[in-house]
């Protein structure tokens, strides 16, 4: 028996399910606020030197007189004023040297932001590269979150990583709004990272296992769809508050509210058979089919969710014994597989992430780029939840992140041939669109193609490989901020259209799960995609499987049951 046969018993997308997809869905609003909240609080503003001898400087000119001695200490270079030097005037005799010194004070434009991170801490100039270090801190603690939360959810359960990493969120939610210096910037983006990933995969990987195979999209469909209305709010949200403490109050408050789902959020009952502890499973299940109208049927008391561990046995694996995450790689076809599914996901976030800081650099009115942006992400949950099931998850990121990155390699047309900068910020806001459908879809496939056992430590993994790749992201994203010219200007976008091709190319050598039952051992996680060719998409077993999975289980041909969740699970 698999875990599988005792959902579509008791529910595999009912009343329970929903309410804890809503959880989810929150949790996924207060995750995806505090991890995108960086594109309005470290905005470089227009900005100038401070004139030494004018205490009231500001950037916007206050009069005649003002405009004239703006004029007479900073540079004019290309109609602009210079933003790092000014001139060096002899304090002794007032005579004018016209040579440049670097400024240690600026006065900044007011205009779009009253105050943000970058204007109080004088993040600009030499310590511009501090504004792309606090965007890499974010993405090392991700790193970090998706480690714990990958080790720890395997080991101590789901939910007890989940509760611990919502608490910790909520503390450095608050934490950060009080930022006042580098250092304690630094260290309170490095926890919202590492809080925010391990909450929102602690979530996604109990909601996943309580749902029917038919049903597991649903659970990245609700995520983007949540996702994409916070990203819409919080676009209204900077645009109403313009000081930055403000607005990451207003971000933090509903993350407060988190603990609440302390109480209606299970532990994961294929973790807690997979770990023995059959009468705490049989207590969840119970739960969930009173709340889905059903009843529990006697055919799945303990005896029976104690033979889903015999059936894994079979398989030569875990059962209820601890399996280390190791086991994977010592089999050089699962080696292969995680290997290429750590570089899709690394050059996918890198990819998603970079297009998405990049908003902050573009020409043109931030809210508005954000707000286009995030609206196209629409079109993206529209595009994954119509052709997911159709044309499978590994056919569907091969065409989106195709699509995705040859959009934004065109950019280089319209910068060479001379073409507006709303073509370029459409090119790259469409294949940003593409690439978010993709991650939704590797949310989707990647849980499946990882055993019960290790589902948590796969999903985790990925999402800390994927981090390296975060991590390069801001640096690539401000690259058009050092490298000046036609090219300069869109070599963020060039690097990460190449990204999205290659991995792209990656994705033909992973197999198809549309379809198919949850791997529940490492043996079944290495017979999955088995007899799969390159761009195979069939979804029958291959008579070498057939073979291969009766001599594992005797009894299949007598229990046809059994013969066809193994020969399905082999796929």
């Amino acid at each position: 028996m698999k875990f599988d046969d005792v959902l579509r018993e008791i529910g595999e997308f009912g009343l329970y399910q929903k309410r804890l997809m809503f959880l989810f869905c929150v949790t996924s609003c207060c995750v995806i606020t505090q991890s995108v909240s960086p594109v309005f609080t470290i905005k470089i503003p227009k900005h100038r030197c401070k004139i030494p001898t004018y205490p009231n400087d500001t950037y916007e000119l206050q009069s005649a007189d003002h405009a004239s001695l703006v004029n007479e200490t900073i540079p004019l270079r290309n109609g602009e004023y210079t933003k790092c030097t000014l001139y060096d005037v002899m304090e002794s005799d007032g005579t004018e040297n016209r040579t440049e010194r670097a400024c240690n004070e600026w006065v900044f434009d007011k205009s779009v932001f009253t105050a943000t991170l970058v204007t109080e801490l004088n993040l600009v100039c030499e310590r511009k590269i501090y504004r792309s270090h606090s965007s890499m801190m974010l993405f090392a603690g991700k790193f970090v979150g998706a480690f714990l939360n990958s080790m720890g959810g395997d080991y101590f359960g789901r939910r007890r990583v989940y509760t611990f990493m919502m608490l910790a969120l909520i503390a450095s939610s608050i934490g950060i709004i009080f930022v006042s210096n580098l250092p304690a910037l630094m260290a309170f983006r490095f926890m919202a990272g590492a809080f925010t990933t391990g909450s929102y995969l602690g979530i996604f990987v109990i909601t996943t296992e309580l749902l029917g195979t038919r049903y597991r999209r649903y659970a990245s469909i609700a995520s983007k769809s949540a996702i994409t209305v916070s990203m819409l709010t919080l676009t209204l949200l900077a645009y109403l508050l313009r000081n930055w403490q403000h607005f990451q109050a207003s971000l933090t408050t509903p993350t407060i509210f988190l603990f609440i789902g302390y109480f209606f959020i299970p532990e994961s009952p294929r973790w807690l058979v997979s770990k023995g502890r059959y009468e705490e499973a049989q207590k969840v299940l119970e739960l969930v089919a009173r709340v889905n109208g059903k009843s529990l049927p006697p055919s799945f008391q303990i005896e029976a969710l104690a033979s889903i561990d015999s059936a894994s046995a079979a398989s030569g694996a875990e059962g209820k014994q601890s399996v280390s995450p190791l086991s994977l790689f010592r089999i050089p076809r699962l080696f292969l597989r995680y290997t290429l599914l750590y570089f899709c996901w690394t050059l996918i976030v890198m990819t998603l992430y970079g297009l998405l800081l990049n908003v902050s650099n573009m020409s043109g009115n931030i809210f508005l780029n954000f707000g286009i942006m995030s609206t196209l992400d629409v079109v993206s949950i529209t595009l994954f939840a119509l052709l997911i099931e159709r044309v499978g998850r590994r056919s569907f990121v091969i065409g989106a992140v195709g699509v995705g990155g040859l959009a934004c390699l065109a950019t280089i047309l319209p910068a060479v041939l001379g073409g507006n900068d709303w073509v370029t910020q459409g090119l790259s806001l469409s294949g940003r669109m593409f690439v978010s459908a993709t991650m939704a879809a590797m949310y989707t496939m990647s849980p499946e193609l990882f055993p019960t056992v290790l589902r948590s430590f796969g999903l985790g993994s990925c999402s800390m490989m994927s981090r390296i790749g975060g991590i390069a992201s801001p640096y690539i994203a401000d690259l058009n901020t050092y490298v000046m010219g036609t090219f300069g200007a869109v070599l963020p976008q060039m690097v990460f259209g190449a990204a999205g091709l290659l991995t792209a190319i990656m994705m033909f050598f992973l197999p198809e799960t549309r379809g198919r039952p949850l791997p529940e051992t490492v043996r079944d996680a290495e017979l999955f995609g088995r007899g799969n060719r390159l761009m195979h998409k069939a979804n029958r077993p291959q008579p070498a499987d057939v073979v291969e999975m009766t001599l594992l289980h005797p009894k299949a041909s007598d229990n046809p049951k059994l013969k066809q969740s193994a020969l399905v699970g082999c796929i």
